[in-house]
């Protein structure tokens, strides 16, 4: 073996993968890796040996020296803390470009490590030291996935950590190869279902999904060109959480009901629906399959409908093409952080340059994004929003109230212009609350009258429940999430509505409640327990600031009370347990304290219609509700006359 580099001089390992797993093994050994000092006895690799090992994944956009500058990169040996070395190489200026390390001692190069300006951005790993790669992760600007690759082939078999974006340009990578092996990787699989701790009969209709994935990708990458097919941009909604006991699971299932992507084909573009995807863990899978084109307006849920191609035509209007990258480089820049008013205002500007050369019936998708950026530039952090920018969403909403009134299109646009007036309302100094509350619900009443079967008209009918609870009329409250349910009853909202119903009609009816713990996970806990007892339970979360001093105030009652059969539970309603536990590690209070995922779309705030945290509800010895919707400043009075 080459004391240096297992490849032969000249050789890339591109070319070595193409031969027997023997030499694919031999690719990853570098002799001089060494413990100890024979490493310092052995000659490092050259630049060119090294630079010879190309990346096994494709798309990786690593720094490499020019043309002749290779003779000005360096190669040092590094040392791990314990044990291990490897070899790092570093160009003229000094910054890294590739790190092959040997974790183990056993002289094979088992973490490769390539870099952009400095960063690293991609690494391949050999978990199981047979001198194979099997695990390939992104870092940083490169992304966050993270492949296993369990027979060493070079080619993905399931992803460990992958994000909806990255799944979609999955998606279309695989539909352009015609590579079924590559989009079932991206699949639900069996050990997902596992995961998810499905009882067999729903498994099963799980695994009938999956199965009529894979036949739709067959059908669609059938219809699509092999060549010139690329990814442009994602449009998602917001995520939604089916509660455990609605699927059949163990756990709470956060989804997406569809993706909608961009595509472009040849100098063209047109839609692709990803059908619905789930997150399992710390990864997003496939469910439904593909289908190419636009949503059908008579049906929003339906992936079946279909528009023709040619939406937009790059090659007859290349300026088109230079428009669509600028917004997918402007999406980049706004996801590295958070975004200002002005940069929505911008993504607003672009938006509208695209949608002015789009025909007008294929501008739906571009007019609620124009929307949508409008009204988050509008209702920026601290009353900073960009005035023009409510001027501009009011005068789109005019004009589609003018032009198609009573669409689908139309309401989308209205409810974020009345939602955009009404957070800026609540933002001035010196409003009357009560009457902006007033005037909106008249607001609200106007547009389920204007829009009853529009998709925002659920979210309109929560509100004006929500609102009406703030102003004490729970009555009315109930006739609104009544609607909810009636009119909506297969959309998520609805099983929130039952919720809240059943919260304002809680007072005096047994009240349950069960989860796992939030600093002990295992731990199943069921109120049943306490019965005999006073019961305070409280609903909050570590990113509500009033949770802080609730928690003074709650650990004073409970301490106070304890000693006459008082009891304190929380429960956590952050999206993972850690946030939680670093709030309760700062400020401490007694009590048992349960965690429940997905946050106010989680199984236990949807049962109780919970709408804003902290909540409070007050359970006597019995087990039955003394007051569904408790009010702190009030509470010890009500303990006390609980624990006489």
């Amino acid at each position: 073996m080459n004391p240096r580099l297992s490849a032969p001089a000249g050789q890339s390992e591109t070319s070595i993968a193409r031969n027997s797993r023997t030499n694919l093994i031999r690719t990853w050994a570098i002799g001089a890796v060494l413990a100890g000092g024979a490493c310092l006895q052995a000659a490092p690799p050259t630049p060119i040996e090294i630079l010879q090992f190309k990346p096994k994944q494709e798309g990786i956009s690593a720094s490499n020296p020019k043309v002749g500058e290779e003779v000005g990169c360096k190669v040092e040996l590094i040392k791990g803390q314990d044990k291990g070395s490897g070899w790092l190489l570093r160009d003229g200026s000094g910054q890294p470009l590739r790190r092959f390390f040997d974790t183990n001692d056993d002289n094979k190069t088992d973490v490769r490590s390539f870099y952009q300006d400095g960063v690293e951005i991609y690494r391949e790993i050999d978990s199981n030291f047979d001198g194979v790669a099997d695990q390939y992760r992104w870092f940083n600007a490169a992304g966050s996935r993270w492949g296993i690759d369990a027979n060493g082939d070079g080619a993905i078999d399931t992803w460990q950590v992958i994000s909806p974006e990255e799944l979609s340009q999955e998606l279309v990578r695989s539909l352009a190869a015609r590579d079924q092996a590559k989009f079932s990787a991206l699949l639900l699989n069996a050990n997902d279902l596992k995961q998810m701790g499905l009882t067999p009969e729903k498994a099963a209709l799980w695994g009938e999904k999956v199965t009529g994935a894979s036949v739709r990708f067959s059908q669609v990458s059938g219809k699509l060109p092999a060549t010139n097919l690329a990814w442009l941009h994602l449009e998602l909604g917001v995520p939604q959480c089916l509660p455990a006991d609605q699927i059949g699971s163990r756990y709470d299932l956060i989804r997406h009901r569809r993706g909608t992507v961009l595509l472009e084909l040849g100098g063209k573009t047109d839609w692709l629906q990803t059908g619905e995807l789930v997150q399992v863990g710390s990864a997003w899978r496939v469910v439904e399959g593909p289908s190419v084109g636009a949503l059908t307006e008579e049906d929003p849920t339906s992936t079946a409908g279909t528009r023709p191609f040619g939406k937009l035509d790059f090659d007859k209007d290349p300026e088109l093409r230079k428009l669509v990258e600028e917004l997918g480089t402007l999406d980049r820049q706004m996801a590295q952080g958070n975004p200002t008013p002005k940069q929505h205002l911008g993504r607003a500007e672009q938006l509208t340059k695209i949608a002015s050369k789009v025909k007008a019936e294929d501008r739906d998708p571009w007019l609620r994004q124009i929307a949508d950026s409008l009204s988050s530039a509008a209702q920026g952090p601290n009353n900073t929003g960009e005035a023009s920018a409510m001027a501009r969403l009011v005068e789109l909403a005019n004009e589609l109230i003018k032009a198609n009134p009573g669409t689908p299109l139309t309401g989308y646009v209205v409810f974020r212009q009345l939602q955009a007036e009404y957070s800026l309302r609540l933002m001035k100094p010196g409003e009357d609350f009560s009457k902006v509350q007033q005037d909106w619900i008249g607001k609200l009443n106007q547009f389920v009258a204007a829009y009853p079967t529009a998709d925002d008209t659920a979210d309109a009918l929560i509100q004006l429940g929500m609102v009406s609870e703030f102003m004490a009329k729970p009555n009315d409250a109930k006739t609104w999430y009544q609607q909810v349910s009636k009119n909506f009853a297969s959309k998520p909202q609805a099983q929130k509505a039952a919720g809240a119903i059943r919260r304002l009609s809680s007072d005096g009816q047994p009240y349950s409640l069960g989860g796992g713990g939030l600093e002990n996970p295992g731990m199943s806990f069921d109120l049943s327990q306490l019965r005999g007892k006073a019961v305070i339970v409280y609903y909050w979360a570590s990113w509500n600031n009033q949770t802080v001093g609730d928690f003074a105030k709650l650990k004073l009652i409970a301490e106070s009370y304890k000693s006459k059969g008082v009891e304190l539970v929380t429960v956590n309603c952050d999206q993972t347990a850690a946030e939680g536990l670093a709030l309760m590690k700062r400020t401490p209070i007694p009590g048992i304290h349960l965690h429940q995922p997905g946050g106010l779309e989680g199984k236990l705030c949807v049962e109780w219609g919970l709408m804003v945290l902290p909540h409070v509800v007050l359970v006597d010895k019995d087990g039955k509700v003394v007051s569904g919707n408790a009010q702190l400043s009030t509470l010890e009075d009500d303990v006390n006359k609980l624990s006489r």
